[in-house]
């Protein structure tokens, strides 16, 4: 299916599916997990 023919709300639910799975080359920890822990304020 083309990007183009996805609603915003299935590209923020693909978004958030990718995000929140924990990955082995990450020692099993989330994307989002690992970019709040390096977030600077």
């Amino acid at each position: 299916q083309a990007i183009e023919e996805l609603s915003d709300y299935q590209l923020v639910q693909i978004n958030w599916y990718l995000n929140s799975r924990p990955l082995k080359c990450l020692n099993w920890h989330t994307p989002i997990e690992i970019f709040l822990l390096n977030l600077h304020y």
